[in-house]
């Protein structure tokens, strides 16, 4: 981000202030037809990303160049153009009202590519370019993959005159629902969220064994929900916590990797989750809070597990806990918490989430007013103080709002032309046909390929591409909807820990001084349930809180045992050392009871048991034979 003053400063400021107002206002009086709210959307983000993001690192960062300012202009225009040509279009939106038309349809395409370039690489880019290849010479392609070619006028028109083009769906949802969203977390964060909850992962974990390591993972998991990024809650929770491993005597990779899950674990984590869940719920129509309802279990024995691994290698090391000095006030229990309250208040009944986050700001302002004033007893300090806040999160609000929307900009580009070429279809008729309709294979081949697109993508991307390819391919094999998308979110959420890409452990690494391979492959393991549990729920569903109670008690009984001797077996350690093939038998007897079935599940504890107590047993002859 470039650090403007003068005339820039105020420019951006004065648009993100009045990015936010025009948020707010179609939050609490209604939205605006389609292609306008989504236009006015872009304008602000577009003449934003120009100004604030340079074209690459290196770049002076203190001014504007020239050339932005043209992007910036083009953008303007061709996003005000559609708003005041929007009458015309809705009678006829497949007929070209003039050169003006061809131009800015052109032009906002690449615009958009380009804003999408600066925030999250060159992914969507090359993309839109292969498949727009693709759509115009489609004759040219072999067997199942030919279609008949595209014009690009034809194209250019459905991308600038149609909501099946640059005002579709993806951007819909960033205009409106990840918008607001986006104002919430950062009111939250503006009023202290990361330090609060370190603070309550401090007061909850800090003196027991091992208690920096399960305060990271706490504090990351609650902070992911409000972020939602990896990276981001890398950096807001890692910096802090990190060192406080290191210090306690964790070494580089075990502090690195326990920071890089935890923080990545906030993004499958009930009530709130990532940004990704919220699209989840518009893409399959289904009421967010049932998508946070199914999510629980999986996210609970994701966070168990890690917790485990953490616990049983703190007794290993002889880590104890700390006498955590730091007290949390009751206003900043309330600050934090009457906001989330009323967020999932409002989800629960039934509310949209564009409207429970609206009120949820609201009442996150008022509540920070009303702490302020019994904080100073002043009312005009008071005032003060709340229109700071309201300043710093129009700001903060607005960066925020910008990276997500660039970010679905460019995706929904790519998603227009693999609807228009059928390639969705294509790959997922290829995947089915690869699998021969089994579909544990499909499944192995559908995670493979979410967590390749996590490589170069933030988890929010990875989720849209990832839905439009692979769930429909999951959907044709008579999967239900909920779980092909939960089952694609999960993946898509890991490749940001999955070597050989994985930015969260990148991050992690750099701030711990780790080596990053060693650090992927550990936070493989710690998060080793995480990558089970959803071949688990495809076959039972019970673990999605979906079945009869008594299903539902028996795998979650089961499902607990399993993490507990996987965590052991990550470890390496119970009560005392476990050697190489108890822990395989440990790994192998946890997944077995992860598996929705009693057989299996019956015999995966025969075997932890076994395996537990031959090795106590070992113990025990080998310490005699010394002695």
């Amino acid at each position: 981000m470039r650090k403007l003053s003068g005339f820039w400063k105020c420019f951006v400021t004065i648009l993100s202030i009045a990015l936010i107002i025009f948020q707010l206002y179609t939050a609490a009086f209604g939205l605006f037809p389609d292609i306008v709210q989504r236009s006015i959307h872009l304008f602000f983000i577009l003449t934003l990303c120009f100004i604030l993001k340079p074209a690459r690192k290196g770049r002076t960062l203190d001014k504007v160049p020239v050339i932005d300012v043209i992007f910036m202009l083009v953008a303007a225009s061709s996003t005000l153009y559609m708003i005041f040509s929007y009458n015309k279009i809705l009678w006829d939106p497949l007929q070209w009202i003039s050169p003006f038309d061809a131009f800015f349809a052109v032009a906002l395409v690449i615009l958009i590519l380009e804003a999408s370039r600066r925030t999250v690489g060159l992914t969507f880019p090359i993309m839109a370019v292969i498949f727009l290849i693709y759509a115009r010479f489609g004759e040219y392609f072999p067997g199942d993959w030919g279609h008949q070619n595209f014009t690009f006028s034809f194209i250019f028109q459905t991308f600038y005159h149609s909501t099946n083009g640059i005002w579709g769906t993806m951007v819909g949802i960033s205009a409106t629902m990840l918008a607001m969203f986006g104002i919430f977390g950062a009111v939250l964060s503006a009023t202290g969220g990361s330090q609060t909850f370190i603070k309550i992962g401090q007061k909850l974990t800090g003196k027991s064994v091992g208690g920096p390591g399960k305060v990271s993972l706490i504090s990351s998991g609650l902070f992911g929900m409000i972020s939602g990024s990896a990276m981001a809650n890398v950096v807001a929770t890692g910096t802090f916590t990190i060192p406080l491993m290191k210090k306690s005597k964790y070494n580089n990779e075990w502090s690195a990797a326990i920071s890089a899950v935890g923080s990545t674990g906030g993004q499958i984590m009930p009530p709130m989750m990532g940004a990704g869940a919220f699209i989840m719920a518009q893409l399959i129509s289904v009421p967010y809070i049932k998508i946070a309802v199914s999510a629980i279990i999986p996210a609970l024995l994701y966070y168990l597990g890690a917790y485990i691994s953490v616990h049983y290698i703190s007794l290993k090391q002889g880590i104890r806990g700390q006498d955590m000095k730091e007290k949390i006030s009751f206003m900043e229990y309330t600050i934090i918490f009457v906001p989330i309250a009323v967020f999932i208040f409002l989800l629960v009944c039934s509310y949209t989430v564009t409207t429970a986050a609206f009120y949820a700001t609201v009442g996150a302002i008022i509540t920070c007013a009303i702490c302020y004033f019994i904080t100073s007893k002043s009312l005009s300090k008071a005032v003060k103080d709340t229109g700071k806040l309201c300043f710093n999160v129009s700001l903060s609000g607005a960066s925020s709002i910008l990276d997500m929307a660039a970010l679905l900009g460019g995706s929904q580009i790519v998603i227009s032309l693999i609807s228009m070429t059928g390639f969705g279809v294509k790959l997922s008729n290829l995947i089915v046909s690869i699998g021969q309709n089994h579909l544990f294979l499909c499944l192995i081949l559908s995670m493979v390929v979410c967590i390749i697109l996590g490589m170069g993508l933030p988890t929010t991307a990875a989720y849209v591409l990832a839905a439009a390819i692979l769930a429909p391919a999951l959907i044709s094999l008579n999967m239900e909807p909920l779980i092909a998308h939960l089952f694609v979110f999960y993946f898509s959420c890991l490749a940001t820990i999955t070597p050989p890409v994985c930015a969260a452990v990148f991050l992690a690494s750099g701030i711990a001084e780790s080596k990053w391979v060693k650090t992927g492959f550990l936070s493989c393991f710690i998060a080793l349930p995480g990558f089970v549990v959803p071949y688990t729920f495809v076959y039972n569903k019970s673990l999605l809180l979906i079945g009869s109670f008594g299903n539902i008690i028996t795998s979650v009984i089961t499902a607990i045992i399993g993490v507990l001797f996987i965590g052991m077996a990550i470890a390496g350690y119970t009560n005392k050392n476990i050697n190489a093939i108890a822990r395989l038998a440990f790994v192998v007897g946890g997944i077995m009871l992860l598996i929705p079935n009693l057989m299996w599940s019956i015999v995966g504890l025969a075997i932890c048991v076994v395996t537990f107590v031959m090795n106590s047993n070992m113990q025990q002859i080998l310490k005699k034979r010394v002695a």
